[in-house]
């Protein structure tokens, strides 16, 4: 059965004993038995040294005098015997001189504290009443005249030797107790060194049992713990406080076992919502979305609608105040969302200023009434750093599961829509596959079409310009087809939003920039009239910072005066960006290029801009042209449109000009120039060099003198 985590009353941790001072009591206990073994068991050695060295020393000095005696009873027996063999008063001296020693002897024996048991003094007492009656009769025994007829007394002696013979006997007998006490000591401390060992092993038992029971136990129960925990198992195996240390093991687990999971919900948090202002993310809505899809789809019945929200004007507040302001209209804008939206709903940050909202049960009606509300909440100022700003908002609309059946097919679809409504500005947009520009037939054109500027496979037509007051061939417009080798000619009204939304029309451009360059100078060497080539950019084109470099190159490369370079650009795409697009013309002004307004009349630019602008020429649009012969209104325009452009300093070119009739108007109206089909169509480069040859318009054509404009140079960045 798996212990869990169980909360740890602190009086209870109190009463836990801390391992360590455990572990130092026992090192007391033990240092203290040990010290006090050393210590009793070095008392023992000393005492049984001292005590033997003692033993020896009397044994010792015992023999010695007993040896000593010996020599001096030796002595006394062997003057004895010499005297009364042939007595005199030399050898009477001499025994009475042996005697005295040999009592002097023996009382230094009976002296000596070995001697003083009371065993001993008794057994030797006769040697020493034996010794005082051979002194005592010693006078007898050496009287001159009994001298020769007295025997030896052998007796007397043999008495003498005998307690003589008894101690040396009870000295090797002492020795050899000695040597068996010196045994069993020696037994005994081997045995006590014994016990010593088996106590330490024990010990050492006991403390492996101990420290695994309350350290290695623990740690590894903690152990096993860690590595559940990373596999993320939620019941846990901990170790019961035992210890201070084991319960201080175990609270650190569960204090890091907290922070990781703090961390972890703050690293999902942070992965999963937007940092500036908290709200779910495109991963966590892609994610609720998923979920909502299969919850529909399990129970059969209902949609969800996802809506997509960017703000307008919103690039403009942070160019102008700063990106603190933005962020601090963001954030109130994502409290607004999140109080007026359900709880039930999920409202996210894409990035930027989009926002997305996700609604769930909902129909179209429903869908559309949500985002009239939150378009409505854009209606009230925010107060930001003591500015009120006000931004719009257009908003785009797709469905589950009318329009899509995934959460990214949903997501691209209200995004869609969303620029649908940004484009028309009509604030609300429902998704219409008939706008959708991000079809897989669309994404398959997009990869053709990188392969066709790759590989060379695209082609350039030109449609000649003809001068109204000459009459004569002043240049050409560069016109780009495609010709797709499994579909077809594929149209560039078609192509180049594919182009723009891919991000390849900056190559495109390029690409028809430097061909037509090319072909300027192909006509040079070809010594046909070359006049000026008109190529279109895009919206796109006037945001590429790269763009006047590139062009300086390319008029540098082949060899072409800049003047003959005219770049056309359109009056919407001009409002993209209008700061910008001012910067890159006057740049391209500064190389000596010329610019012209295309498919003038159809936008609707302010004059007062347009007076700004860096601008040599106006193209008045086919719409107005084709038709002014028979509508007085498109007359009208188009003389409106010539008497301004002269007022400004401008050149006008006018374009659709299908019949001799509208050519000879536009004359009468003193237009510059002119092009259409009346003219010549569009045609390819060898097509177009014939008719440069053989056109009436080229007839006695004057090329311009080539040194009215130098070579242009690399233009620095500014």
């Amino acid at each position: 059965m798996k212990r869990t985590e169980t909360p740890i009353n602190p009086l209870r941790l109190c009463r836990l004993a801390s391992l360590r001072n455990r572990y130092l009591a026992a090192m007391l206990v033990l240092t203290a038995l040990f010290t006090t073994s050393a210590v009793l068991l070095q008392h023992y050695v000393t005492g049984v040294r001292s005590e033997r060295t003692a033993s020896i020393e009397m044994r010792q000095q015992a023999g010695q005098h007993s040896r000593l005696l010996r020599e001096a009873l030796l002595e006394a027996e062997r003057a004895l015997n010499g005297y009364l063999r042939s007595p005199s008063a030399q050898q009477r001296q001499a025994v009475f001189a042996a005697v005295d020693t040999a009592r002097e002897r023996q009382q230094q024996l009976f002296a000596l504290p070995w001697m003083q048991h009371g065993e001993y003094h008794t057994e030797f007492a006769s040697l020493a009443q034996d010794l005082r009656a051979l002194h005592g009769s010693l006078d007898q025994w050496l009287m001159p005249r009994a001298a020769g007829s007295r025997e030896f007394p052998h007796e007397l002696f043999a008495r003498l030797w005998q307690p003589l013979h008894v101690l040396e006997q009870r000295l090797d007998d002492s020795a050899t107790i000695e040597v068996g006490y010196l045994l069993n000591a020696s037994n005994n401390i081997i045995g006590s060194i014994w016990l010593l060992a088996l106590g330490a092993l024990l010990l050492m038992l006991l403390g492996f049992f101990l420290f695994q029971r309350y350290v290695l136990g623990p740690i590894s129960v903690v152990a096993h713990a860690l590595r559940d925990e990373a596999h993320g198992k939620h019941e846990l195996l901990l170790p019961l406080p035992a210890t201070a240390e084991t319960q201080h093991l175990v609270d650190a687990f569960k204090e890091m076992r907290r922070q990781v999971a703090e961390r972890q919900q703050a690293l999902e948090h942070q992965a999963l919502h937007d940092a500036l202002t908290g709200l779910p993310n495109r991963v966590l809505l892609q994610d609720r979305v998923q979920h909502a899809i299969h919850h529909l789809r399990r129970l059969g019945h209902g949609g969800l609608a996802l809506l997509i929200m960017d703000l307008d004007g919103f690039k403009e507040i942070n160019d102008t105040l700063g990106h603190p302001i933005g962020d601090g209209l963001l954030q109130q804008l994502g409290e607004r969302l999140r109080q007026e939206v359900g709880d039930s709903d999920t409202v996210a940050r894409l990035g930027g200023d989009e926002f997305a909202v996700l609604l769930e049960q909902v129909d179209e009606k429903e869908a559309r009434h949500m985002a009239g509300r939150i378009l409505h909440l854009l209606d009230q100022p925010f107060e930001v750093a003591g500015q009120s700003l006000y931004v719009a908002g257009s908003i785009g609309l797709a469905l589950y599961p009318q329009h899509a059946h995934t959460p990214q097919e949903l997501s691209r679809r209200a995004d869609v829509a969303m620029y649908v409504a940004k484009r028309e500005k009509n604030g609300i947009a429902l998704y219409d596959p008939a706008q959708d520009h991000y079809t897989l037939q669309r994404l398959a054109q997009a990869s053709d079409l990188r392969s066709a500027i790759s590989n060379e496979n695209l082609l350039l037509h030109f449609q000649p310009q003809i001068d109204l007051h000459t009459g004569k061939y002043s240049g050409v417009e560069a016109l780009l087809r495609w010709h797709h080798p499994q579909l077809g000619y594929i149209s560039p009204d078609d192509f180049i939003p594919v182009a723009e939304q891919t991000g390849l029309i900056r190559h495109l451009t390029y690409w028809v920039l430097d061909h037509s360059l090319a072909q300027i100078a192909a006509w040079q060497h070809q010594a046909l009239p070359r006049g000026s080539i008109a190529v279109n950019l895009s919206a796109y084109n006037l945001q590429d910072a790269g763009l006047a470099l590139e062009v300086a190159r390319l008029l540098k490369k082949w060899g072409v005066q800049p003047w003959r370079l005219v770049l056309e650009i359109t009056e919407s795409s001009m409002m993209a960006n209008p700061a910008r697009a001012l910067a890159t013309l006057e740049k391209l002004n500064d190389i000596g290029v010329q610019i012209a307004i295309d498919d003038f009349g159809t936008g609707f630019s302010s004059l007062s801009y347009l007076k700004q602008l860096p601008v040599d020429k106006l193209k008045i649009d086919k719409s107005f042209v084709m038709h002014m012969n028979e509508d007085d209104n498109d007359a009208m325009i188009v003389r409106s449109t010539i008497d301004l452009a002269h007022n400004l300093g401008l050149e006008v070119v006018a374009e659709g000009v299908e019949s001799a009739a509208a050519l000879e108007l536009l004359h009468i109206l003193n237009c510059d120039a002119a092009q259409g089909y009346f003219i010549s169509r569009p045609l390819p480069a060898a097509e177009l060099a014939k008719w440069l040859a053989t056109s009436d318009y080229c007839q006695g054509y004057q090329q311009a003198p080539e040194h009215d404009a130098p070579a242009p140079d690399l233009p620095t960045t500014h």
